[in-house]
């Protein structure tokens, strides 16, 4: 009877994403909520055939080599590889999978929605200036006053900005690493400090803008207006410190801030206490039964990417017999 493959995951995911992985393979997975520890993942990935890791996990050399030779597929439920030694793995002929990216169209749909969900929570009524399918304006916009200020103004960036200037705000800034050239739509270049001063909601819409990943930090949120809305729509959460938004949201330095938790497994930072805030919100991903929507959806994609490969492997060792 012909051996089968054998999958590591490093953190629970939905049923739907084992159901694929099950036909082909067996699986073993570390259950806690937290990060895999570096030991156990040295240990749980010996003799794999496939990886299926999360963007907390750091997957080196190290972890390659404890594979072993049989290793022939590194999945991750991300959109990035930066916590992967892409190098390595090309070098070895391992497959790298990861979650197909966005278009700048649905983040800026996400956008709108959390920014409807923002409003609507704090000013506790129900705005009518979206239209349900589309998030374009319906009527005068109230945001007609609003400064927005937008952080990485590549084409995510233009596409949230152009959804802004739709609902009306008055002022469009950008801070990017320099001046963008003939940018759609077209917008004010500033340093980051006037923007975080002057705008009364902010868009992170790049991954980083400097080595220095945390520019949301104590001395930003201080800069920032009492009733600014901070909204990551393209960070990953590289651009926040948040052990300092807690406390800046806590406090009321700022009036809220939403999250974008797109990266399906990402431990993400201060969460508890960061959800026990009222002024606090995730990108709005429909939730059923405990399991969110996208989630299942995303890994489960990963999940097939996982299995074809696996075939692929196997139809090679058995060629090269």
């Amino acid at each position: 009877m012909k051996a089968r493959c054998r999958v590591y995951l490093t953190s629970n995911v939905p049923q739907s994403c084992l159901d694929v992985l099950l036909k082909v393979a067996d699986i073993s997975m570390w259950e806690s909520p937290d990060p895999v520890p570096r030991g156990e993942l040295l240990i749980g990935v010996r003799g794999v055939n496939a990886l299926l890791c999360t963007s907390s996990d750091h997957v080196d050399k190290d972890v390659i080599n404890s594979a072993g030779s049989g290793l022939c597929v590194v999945a991750t439920l991300s959109e990035d590889t930066h916590h992967i030694d892409v190098e390595e793995c090309q070098r070895r002929g391992i497959e790298l999978v990861t979650l197909p990216k966005m278009s700048k169209d649905t983040v800026a749909n996400l956008t709108m929605g959390i920014l409807r969900q923002t409003l609507e929570d704090q000013e506790q009524q129900k705005f009518d200036i979206f239209d349900l399918n589309s998030n374009t304006l319906k009527s005068d916009s109230l945001l007609c006053e609003k400064t927005v200020g937008i952080i990485g103004y590549g084409y995510v960036g233009q596409a949230v900005a152009q959804r802004f200037l739709d609902l009306g705000v008055k002022d469009m800034l950008y801070n990017d690493l320099c001046v963008v050239k003939n940018p759609q739509p077209r917008a004010e270049f500033t340093n980051f400090e006037r923007l975080v001063s002057e705008s009364d909601i902010i868009c992170i819409c790049c991954k980083a803008l400097t080595q220095k990943s945390h520019l949301f930090q104590k001395d930003a949120f201080k800069k920032m207006k009492k009733d600014a809305i901070l909204l990551d729509s393209y960070s990953n959460g590289h651009a926040i410190n948040y052990s300092d938004l807690y406390n800046a949201l806590r406090e009321k330095r700022i009036c809220a801030a939403g999250l974008d938790v797109r990266d399906v497994n990402r431990t993400h930072p201060f969460k508890t206490n960061l959800s026990a805030l009222n002024n606090c919100y995730y990108f709005p991903f429909k939730e059923c039964n405990h399991t969110w929507d996208m989630r299942s959806a995303a890994s489960e994609s990963v999940a097939r990417a996982v299995v074809s490969a696996l075939r692929l492997g196997r139809n090679s060792e058995q060629e090269e017999r």
